[in-house]
């Protein structure tokens, strides 16, 4: 009979998911580049998200948040995962904790048990702007010399980092935040390496920018289209930042992954859709993009949009990047399911 087997699972808090190189924005801009590639080869299986929303107690519009992302990577990675992601408003009113907390966990399928558990935050941070990033890298002109952002926060720091990645001709970054300080923090943070220069409303941050990119908690759109017509590209990567009339009047759409913005019945792409104004056929994905399947751009003037909701498999491929490093290099907690395993 054989023995039975106590599983060793690697724990990495968030120090250890540094030590493994999580901030390294080249090689999450090349993981989630590759992620595309291998969704339009069909070598991912994702369904759509599980989202549960609670309303705010104090503001009654939505300030807490669960989802379930689960997710098979297949080709040459061959793993399974998972990543429980949390957001809630009290916190950033408090101040005391992250506004979103997220843990990843990777399993062995064959041995069905989990060989790591590691703090997701930073994963998130990275992943989100890197698929912003490689968004830029297909579907903006590559000689776009002004962005203009809205939100300073942990997405806005991390876009400054991936749009410097994918754009070498940028010289210039227009901030803004509803927080000057933070949009001032920020700005110096990144001083040395670029341009950044703190605006006193979105619209001067955006209006006339090459590229654009938003990255707010906000439900309700507060940017005008007119704002926006002398820009090539826009990643809107929250919720219902621009009005309506972006997304009907932009020359080209393309989202990351079009089932889950289309079951979420809050997004004006779904509901633009479900009204009738929006034709499905209009929405390209990203993925046959990058893969070289299709063309987005057909001309320097085109005004793209770009949607994000967030893929689980581009936290999937960054986390087993991060896993295979941390063992390499000898980091991170053993931790055991148990010792000896009541039934067999």
């Amino acid at each position: 009979m054989t023995e039975p087997v106590s599983p060793e699972i690697l724990f990495l808090k968030q120090e250890d998911v540094i030590k493994a190189g999580v901030l390294d924005m080249p090689k999450t801009i090349a993981d989630v580049e590759k992620v595309f590639k291998m969704y339009a080869e069909g070598e991912i299986i994702q369904p759509v998200k599980t989202l549960l929303e609670f309303p705010d107690p104090e503001t009654g519009v939505r300030g807490r948040l669960v989802v379930s992302m689960p997710v098979f990577l297949g080709g040459d990675v061959q793993r399974a995962g998972v990543k429980w992601a949390a957001e809630s408003s009290a916190n950033a009113r408090r101040g005391d904790l992250p506004y979103g907390i997220d843990v990843v966990i990777l399993h062995d399928l064959d041995r069905a048990h989990p060989v790591a558990i590691m703090d997701g935050t930073l994963i998130t941070a990275m992943r989100t702007s890197a698929a912003s990033g490689v968004a830029a890298k297909y579907l903006a002109n590559p000689d776009s010399r002004v962005a203009g952002m809205v939100g300073a926060g942990v997405i806005g720091r991390t876009a400054i980092e991936a749009y410097l990645c994918v754009l070498p001709k940028l010289e210039e970054i227009r901030l803004y935040d509803l927080d000057r300080r933070k949009a001032e923090a920020l700005a110096a943070e990144f001083s040395h390496r670029v341009r950044v220069r703190v605006t006193d409303s979105a619209r001067e941050a955006v209006e006339g920018a090459d590229v654009l990119a938003t990255q707010t908690t906000t439900r309700k759109h507060f940017l005008k289209r007119e704002w926006l017509t002398a820009s090539n590209f826009y990643a809107q990567m929250g919720t219902n930042e621009a009005e309506e009339d972006e997304i009907l009047q932009a020359d080209v759409l393309v989202v990351d992954d079009w089932a889950p913005i289309k079951h979420y019945t809050q997004g004006y792409f779904s509901q633009l859709v479900e009204q009738g104004r929006l034709q499905e056929e209009r929405i390209l994905e990203l993925a046959p993009i990058v893969a070289g399947k299709i063309k987005a751009r057909t001309h320097p003037n085109q005004h793209i949009l770009f949607k994000s909701m967030g893929m689980g498999s581009e936290d999937i491929i960054v986390a087993e990047r991060i896993y295979q490093t941390a063992k390499a290099m000898g980091i991170g907690q053993k931790l055991k399911l148990w010792d000896q395993p009541l039934w067999l």
